[in-house]
């Protein structure tokens, strides 16, 4: 470059110091260009890609297309849970209007006010709301309304353009359609919270849940949300700069939910519900040959409609805190001591450990001594006189199994009844399952803090002390013995089936032991269990009955009655009243029902839970010749059921 020569010399003139000036501001210039110049080929060039990708999806909006939940169904193809379609007014309450110096609260106040005007709102929906809105998350608005009348629906619509932040949603509703009925199986659901949003998150399932409102909370609709829920679509629509939408670009189907067939028996389970006629406890009945449960009730029950589009402060306190525990499920949840239908294992456990033979006979007088220590049976100290194990089973001696129970000894005890899978889960298809407490000399000496004594056997033995058992493994103990010792692992689900397609994929029975008890143990126990209801402690109770019924009676105190005293139940409260127990498997000499049942604070076995067990034989009679679950024959046992919209 040829420099002016004022420049070359460093001369200072005017004219100098403006050609000076000049050559800076055109080389200042020059480098603006040069820069715009490599900024515009950077991102022609170079970013031509990511961004012609932007501004597509700047003028395109995804839209969720929610998949149908699967429906649910009982082992004859009774529809329990499906899905109806309707309309909810939901409220985004970021996108309301506030005027000048309004909070958030008092726009969305004077917003509900004025819906109020237009559709029913009652205060105990609001209530709801605003509970709700304390869960609210990503996955879409809160419904102030639900199941909203095509009258309201119209209603709204014309007014819709005053609301901001408001919305008529069309949504599919879940309905259970028998209300309460086998709610501690089915379950139900509810709106995803930010718990379940975190979940989705941490495993992945975002995409899955795109436009998806609800999830499974507990049961059957909680154990198989994976395979109820489905997987949304999209619809890729092209919008203008406000949003209105110009044109439909593409789609992509969802994946709707499978159904899920139940190995419950609706009409069984529907016999058994309103045979506990407002009592609490739980009954338990398995096919012993399969594992597929037939009934499983938990009584007393709720309507799981209450728990769907959220609950009042409340309803959730008055059902969560009630006397009666409507939602505690105790046929797998609670612990109960199992009283005298422990006697049938007792004698097997016996017979394998080779601690007493069949043909033992001891001497009952109703009364057995240790230690200057009386355990007292349940005829008054009266007794049975002279008994085998066969009798011991059939006329109910205590005295036989406080001897057996001292003379197994802990260590042979716990191995023994471990094998039926006391004190163990099951596996069964549904969370929340309890091990119950099996106890053992490493349990006792952890909990006293002293070397073990033999002599807390005794109680054992009659299924008292520190025994916690479960009605589901009591259920499935009783399985074994009718299945000639081989244990099916018990489970809810019969079959998945794809509702497209139509496949059905049948779940595929476990075995989970095998005890090989002999032929002739069985057999001891068998007659013994028969025997019960023919001259023993159930005796009368199922002769309309075709067959022959093997069981056993249980009475479980629920508190220590002192050795010198006497039980009376009318001398105390009827929380603590012993609970009525049963166990039972038909037909005895080829069985294909077994069932566990208590009746909690309801006195003698035979009084409450054997009449029980005749209900559920009953009804599975008429389910095998036929009989179907057609119509909602209870109520919920709770005062609490869903309010029917206004």
């Amino acid at each position: 470059m040829n420099l002016p020569s004022a420049l070359k010399t460093g001369a200072s003139t005017p004219q100098a110091d403006f050609r000076r000036r000049l050559f800076v501001a055109n080389l200042f210039i020059i480098s603006c260009f040069a820069l715009l110049i490599g900024r515009f080929t950077f991102l022609q060039v170079f970013k031509h890609n990511a961004f012609s990708e932007k501004a597509v999806s700047n003028s395109t909006s995804l839209v969720p297309i929610p998949p149908k939940r699967g429906t649910i169904v009982d082992r004859a193809d009774v529809e329990l849970v499906r899905n109806n379609p309707g309309y909810s007014l939901e409220i985004k309450t970021k996108e309301i209007t506030r005027l000048e110096n309004e909070t958030q609260e008092q726009a969305l106040d004077r917003t509900i006010a004025k819906i109020q005007a237009i559709i029913n709102i009652t205060p105990d929906e609001i209530k709801k709301f605003k509970s709700a809105l304390k869960e609210a998350t990503s996955y879409g608005s809160t419904p102030i309304r639900t199941k909203l009348t095509p009258e309201e629906v119209a209603a709204f619509s014309v007014q819709q353009y005053q609301f901001e932040g408001v919305t008529v949603e069309r949504q599919m509703f879940r309905e259970y359609l028998f209300g309460p009925l086998a709610v501690h199986v089915v379950g139900y659901v509810g709106r995803i919270n930010n718990a379940d949003e975190q979940r989705f998150k941490k495993n992945n399932l975002d995409t899955e849940y795109k436009g998806i409102r609800y999830t499974g909370k507990r049961g059957i609709e909680q154990s198989y949300e994976s395979v109820l829920h489905g997987k949304s679509g999209f619809e890729r629509l092209q919008v203008s700069a406000s949003g209105q939408k110009k044109d439909e670009l593409g789609s992509q189907a969802p994946v709707d939910g499978q159904k899920l067939k139940l190995t419950i028996d609706g009409h069984i389970q529907n016999a058994v519900e309103k045979g506990f006629a407002g009592r609490r406890g739980a009954l338990v009945a398995i096919d012993p040959t399969t594992g597929e449960v037939l009934a499983f009730v938990s009584a007393p029950t709720f309507d799981p409609t209450l728990m769907v589009n959220g609950f009042s402060a409340e309803t959730w306190k008055e059902l969560t805190e009630s006397e009666q525990k409507p939602m505690f499920n105790r046929a797998m949840q609670g612990g109960y001591p199992i009283g005298s239908t422990i006697k049938p294992f007792m004698a097997l456990a016996a017979l394998h450990s080779g601690v007493r033979s069949a043909d033992k006979v001891i001497a009952d007088g109703g009364i057995y001594t240790l230690g200057g220590h009386k355990f007292r049976d349940s005829t008054g100290g009266r007794g049975h006189g002279m008994v085998n194990m066969f009798q011991s089973i059939a006329v109910s001696s205590d005295v036989y199994y406080y001897g057996l129970a001292y003379e197994m000894g802990i260590d042979i005890y716990h191995a023994e009844l471990a094998r039926f899978g006391f004190g163990q889960k099951t596996g069964i298809d549904l969370l929340g399952e309890t091990t119950g407490i099996l106890p053992s000399r490493e349990y006792y000496e952890k909990r006293t803090g002293k070397p073990m004594n033999n002599g807390v056997t005794v109680s054992l033995g009659i299924g008292q002390g520190e025994t916690v058992f479960s009605i589901l493994q009591l259920a499935y103990a009783t399985s074994i013995i009718a299945n000639n010792g081989v244990g099916m692992q018990p489970h809810l689900v019969k079959s998945i089936i794809d509702p497209t397609t139509g496949f059905e994929k049948i779940t595929t029975p476990v075995m989970l032991t095998d005890l090989k008890i002999p032929a002739a143990d069985l057999e001891v126990v068998r007659k013994g269990m028969i025997q019960v209801n023919i001259s023993g402690t159930g005796r009368g109770i199922f002769n309309a009955l075709p067959g022959q019924v093997a069981g056993k009676t249980g009475t479980a105190q629920v508190f220590t009655v002192g050795q010198n005293s006497s039980y009376s139940a009318s001398a105390v409260s009827s929380k603590m009243r012993d609970h009525s127990l049963y166990i039972a498997f038909y037909p005895a000499d080829k069985p294909r029902i077994a069932i566990a049942a208590i009746v909690e604070n309801a006195g003698f076995g035979a009084t409450a839970a054997a009449p029980l067990v005749r209900t559920a034989l009953q009804a599975f009679n008429e389910a095998n010749n036929g009989r179907r679950l057609t119509s909602p024959a209870i109520e919920p046992t709770t005062t609490l059921k869903a309010k029917k919209q206004p």
